[in-house]
């Protein structure tokens, strides 16, 4: 048992004087900075753009046809029997719920793009910064937009280095 306690004090010493003499660097870079600066990210963000207004142009022209239900049956009213204003009343819900449907699909469709987006260029810059991390010589690398960074020195921002690699590799 001692012989284990001293070699663990042996490893942790000579551990402290190697990390002592070598001393750690650290980088940062601001990951949500990437993915709207880069040309790779302006494109996905012009493309996530594109269908957010089919989609958007698609339920206004249901949320158009609903508006005009209501103001016809509003009108109707008075002329319906109670047998007709039920039916016309289900029909009108029925559409409710199917352009309800439509929006949350839509809306889920939009979030899915965008996932698919931001986990494909995560992934590539994620490769760019550990090569960038190599060359460097940097220990570690933090990302700066999720909050982690509190301090950081001049000249340890890899987020335009990472931006121009990033563009270089997209065209």
């Amino acid at each position: 048992m001692k012989k284990f306690a001293l070699l663990t004090l042996l490893i942790m010493f000579f551990a402290g004087v190697v990390s002592a003499a070598e001393k750690p660097t650290v980088g940062y870079v601001n990951l949500h900075k990437v993915l709207l600066e880069s040309k790779v990210g302006k494109r996905n963000k012009a493309e996530l753009d594109k269908l957010i207004k089919e989609k958007e142009s698609m339920i206004t022209g249901e949320e158009a046809k609903l508006q005009a239900l209501q103001q016809a049956f509003q009108k109707e009213q008075l002329l319906l029997t109670d047998a007709q204003k039920l039916e016309k009343q289900k029909a009108f819900q029925e559409k409710a719920e199917a352009y309800q449907k439509m929006v949350g699909e839509a809306k889920q469709a939009v979030s899915k793009k965008d996932n698919e987006f931001a986990s494909k260029s995560v992934a590539d810059i994620k490769v760019i910064v550990a090569d960038i991390a190599k060359e460097m010589k940097l220990h570690l690398v933090l990302d700066a937009s999720a909050g982690n960074v509190l301090y950081a020195e001049e000249g340890m921002d890899l987020t335009q280095k990472v931006i121009e690699k990033y563009d270089a590799k997209a065209k």
